[in-house]
C-alpha cells in the first residue's frame, strides 16, 4: 500500500496510477531504528494536509516503535521507522527505494509540518481536524446513463478508462491494467464519489446541450470523453509491419489487419492477440486486459507501437 502514499501526493501523477500501483509490495532493507522517548513521538502525532489540496489528509499516529501514516481518503496505511527525531523511511519500498520523509518545526518548536523527500511534496499540519462526511443522493440506473463512456487523460493519451452502470453504481475501469474502482455515487448532480474510499472524488461537466464532457478526479486529474472510434481502413492499414522491441533485438511481433481490429502476433511464439479500437490510436484486447498503443511521428506516419503500457517496439523494414 506505500505506493499510494507517494503518488497520491505528486502531482506529477494521475490518480489512476495510484490505483493500479497501489497493490504493488517490494520488501526493503531499511536502515535499523533508532530509539525516540515518548516525547519525540507524540510531538510527530496529528492530522497533515498536502498543501494546496484539502482532500489529501494524512494521519500520523505512534505505534510499537513505528510512525503509523494513515492515508484519509482511502484508510490504507504507510509504516516509518525513524532515521532521527524527525526523519524516517518508510518499511516498504518504492520501485526507486524506500520512501523518506522529514518533520520541520516552527518557531516555537512545534511539528508543523512534514516534507516527502522523494518528490518535495509538502503537508502542513492541520488544526482542530474533522473528517467530511459524504452522503449519498437518491438515485436511479437511468441517472446515471449519461455519464458512461470512454474518458481519456488530458495529459497522456495513453491513459484510457471506461465508466458505466452496474446495480445502480458508477464503475470506473482502468484500460492500461484491467482493474476496475467500483461504487462511486452521487453525492450531488455532479460530483460524486467512492463508498469504499469517500475521497475518492470525480466532478463533471455538463455541456449546454445536456452532454457529459469532462470529469475532474481529486480536484487535480482532468478526463475527457472520448467519442466512439472509427479508425478508417487506411489509418488500420498504417499500423501494419514488422516491429522490433526497443530492449531485446530477438524480439518480434506483426501487426496486421483483421475487419475492424488488430491482429498482435508475436513471432517468438506465434502466439496472437486481436485488439479493438477505443481511439483511433489506442487499441484493446478485454477478455486479456491488453492494450496497444500506437505512436506516429510528426507527419502521421506509424514509428512505435507500445504494448501493456510500457513495452516499445520500433517498425522495422521488411
Amino acid at each position: 500500500m506505500k505506493k499510494i502514499f507517494i503518488v497520491f501526493i505528486s502531482v506529477a501523477m494521475s490518480f489512476s496510477t495510484v490505483v493500479a500501483r497501489a497493490q504493488e509490495t517490494q520488501p526493503t532493507t531499511a536502515k535499523a531504528a533508532v530509539q525516540l522517548s515518548e516525547s519525540q513521538w507524540k510531538a510527530l502525532e496529528g492530522v497533515f494536509q498536502l498543501s494546496g489540496n484539502k482532500e489529501m489528509n494524512v494521519r500520523f499516529t505512534a505505534r510499537e516503535g513505528i510512525l503509523l501514516a494513515k492515508l484519509l481518503w482511502n484508510n490504507n496505511e504507510v509504516h516509518f521507522l525513524p532515521e532521527s527525531d524527525l526523519n524516517f523511511t518508510s518499511k516498504e519500498a518504492e520501485e526507486e527505494g524506500p520512501l523518506h520523509i522529514i518533520f520541520t518545526r516552527d518557531s516555537s518548536g512545534q511539528v508543523n509540518q512534514v516534507r516527502l523527500a522523494n518528490n518535495n511534496q509538502v503537508l502542513n499540519r492541520v488544526k482542530d481536524f474533522k473528517q467530511v462526511e459524504k452522503k449519498e443522493m437518491e438515485h436511479t440506473p437511468d441517472q446515471l446513463k449519461p455519464f458512461e463512456g470512454l474518458y481519456r487523460l488530458q495529459t497522456d493519451n495513453s491513459r484510457l478508462l471506461q465508466l458505466y452502470e452496474k446495480a445502480n453504481y458508477l464503475v470506473l475501469k482502468q484500460y492500461w491494467d484491467g482493474n476496475e474502482v467500483v461504487m462511486f455515487v452521487p453525492e450531488s448532480e455532479l460530483v460524486f464519489y467512492s463508498k469504499i474510499a469517500p475521497m475518492f472524488s470525480l466532478e463533471f461537466t455538463k455541456e449546454k446541450d445536456g452532454t457529459i464532457s469532462r470529469f475532474l478526479a481529486f480536484k487535480r486529474d482532468m478526463w475527457e470523453r472520448v467519442g466512439k472510434p472509427a479508425p478508417t481502413v487506411a489509418q488500420l492499414k498504417a499500423c501494419e509491419g514488422k516491429y522490433q522491441s526497443k530492449d531485446d533485438a530477438d524480439n518480434l511481433i506483426r501487426i496486421t489487419v483483421k475487419e475492424n481490429n488488430l491482429v498482435v502476433k508475436q513471432l517468438w511464439d506465434g502466439k496472437e492477440i486481436i485488439v479493438s479500437p477505443k481511439t483511433d490510436t489506442y487499441f484493446y484486447n478485454e477478455a486479456q486486459s491488453y492494450p496497444v498503443m500506437v505512436i506516429k511521428d510528426k507527419d502521421g506516419i506509424v514509428k512505435q507501437v507500445t504494448l501493456l503500457g510500457t513495452n516499445v517496439f520500433n517498425k522495422v523494414a521488411e
